[in-house]
């Protein structure tokens, strides 16, 4: 009996073990793009590929924010695609900044590769390469998230 119970703890642990490691090499993704009006957000678009939701949330004239939510399962490979993308361009920070002539914060757009902590603090990149090479892997990213966003909201994309 007693050896009975150290092989089940002896497993208990390898198992445990193993399910951390596959956590631990899960990729994971938060995106947030904000847009600024008269110094007040007026969108923010975010995906988090823990909880597979891409969010936009919009200001409204009424004073309100509506928010408009779908879950968009990336799979790892799909999130796999994105980070050798990045890995391969190398841009400087994983955040673009668009400034007014008068140094107001117009838009913020910031990706992130495992990371938790506050991201909106990042760096943004200053030459135009390096912008033009986030761009590229933000764009990546979209491929993946509109062609579910546009099942859920056509009328956004119609021509008008």
């Amino acid at each position: 009996m007693k050896n009975y119970k150290i092989i089940t703890l002896v497993l208990l642990i390898l198992s445990t073990q193993s399910c951390f490691t596959q956590k631990k090499d899960k990729l994971h993704l938060f995106y947030k793009d904000i847009l600024y009006y008269n110094k007040v957000i007026d969108e923010i678009k975010s995906y988090d590929s823990k909880t597979a939701i891409y969010q936009v949330k919009q200001l409204y004239p009424d004073g309100s924010y509506k928010t408009k939510t779908v879950k968009v399962n990336l799979t790892q490979q799909n999130l796999q695609d994105i980070y050798d993308l990045y890995l391969k361009l190398k841009p400087k920070n994983l955040r673009n900044c668009i400034f007014a002539d008068n140094n107001e914060l117009l838009s913020s757009s910031t990706i992130s590769f495992n990371k938790d902590k506050n991201i909106e603090n990042f760096p943004c990149n200053e030459s135009f390469t390096d912008k033009e090479k986030y761009v590229q892997v933000e764009a990546k990213l979209y491929e993946f998230i509109l062609p579910t966003y546009r099942l859920q909201f056509p009328d956004e994309f119609i021509q008008k």
